[in-house]
């Protein structure tokens, strides 16, 4: 009898699974808008990218706006014209670079048969290129718990040697790239705040961990090659990357609140309608390092 029980409410509990219904959720379609993403640098060719919105469940690619005109402009004088590449549409690239401590915007002019909400002139706010410190060396070391720094995880690991602006609120962006390939979907950003002027490789202060541990090389596997890009950028670009990245690090029940991701782009004599994307303007220092076993 108590089988019977048994077998009867797993029975109910299956033929409750069973009663599902299929929710069709129906998003608002709204009409394509504009994107704009680019850098200007005092050590790299600038670039520009164009593109459109896609609807949310849209599984094709966002449609790539050519033949726009792009300029840089330093204060108020256009100082170059960026010219588009003949193997990838929507992209715009020149050789101009910025140098420290002048003003900098770019203007995208758009016309043709583009979605009508992308149409016109576009313009970033003007940001300001800003000097950044010099990775003096990326040393290779042995880390443990009871080294400086420490590391959990014994092993061997990359150091970053530099020293802050002094006198001044600087805000960093650090990407690193490992045999070529970029590590695409991390954003580190940070701030001098409490370490103003301080050099992080001297006295108390420890250099900065960067990469590790590196695995164990073996026989006719190439060694690693670090590459890494420390960027000055501004505090209003810092918290633009600090938005994106709680935007997009999602999965879990302490997943941050859906919000807008505006940028610095919008429609030239209307600052309330915005493009989305951002164009930065970054002063850089790279170095890097061979592991060595």
């Amino acid at each position: 009898m108590k089988t019977f029980y048994k077998l009867g409410f797993i029975a109910l509990i299956l033929s409750f699974a069973a009663c599902t219904d299929v929710v069709e959720l129906e998003v608002p379609q709204t009409a394509p808008e504009i994107v704009i993403t680019g850098q200007l640098s005092n050590t790299d060719s600038c670039y520009v990218r164009i593109s459109t919105t896609a609807p949310y469940f849209s599984d094709e690619e966002t449609t790539k706006i050519s033949g726009a005109r792009v300029s840089i402009w330093q204060g108020s004088t256009e100082v170059a014209l960026l010219t588009e590449s003949s193997l990838t549409a929507g992209y715009y690239s020149s050789d101009f670079k910025g140098s420290i401590g002048n003003l900098y915007h770019i203007e995208v002019l758009v016309e043709g048969n583009f979605p009508e909400k992308t149409l016109g002139t576009w313009v970033s706010v003007f940001d300001t290129l800003r000097d950044c410190p010099v990775v003096d060396s990326i040393r290779q070391a042995t880390l443990s718990r009871s080294t400086t720094p420490q590391a959990f995880e014994e092993g061997e690991y990359a150091l970053m040697y530099f020293g802050d602006i002094p006198n001044v609120r600087n805000y960093y962006r650090l990407k690193r790239t490992l045999n070529d390939s970029v590590f695409a979907k991390e954003i580190i950003v940070f701030d001098d705040e409490g370490v103003d002027g301080i050099y992080f490789g001297s006295g108390i202060f420890p250099p900065i961990s960067i990469y590790g541990p590196f695995e164990e090389d073996e026989m006719e596997i190439e060694l690693d090659t670090l590459v890494v890009r420390l960027e000055s950028i501004s505090r209003d670009f810092g918290d633009f990357l600090d938005l994106v990245n709680s935007q997009t690090q999602v999965g879990s029940p302490f997943d941050a609140p859906p919000a807008l991701v505006v940028g610095n782009i919008h429609r030239k004599g209307d600052a309330e309608d915005y493009a989305f994307g951002y164009f930065n303007v970054v002063g850089s220092n790279t170095n890097g390092l061979r592991y060595k076993p």
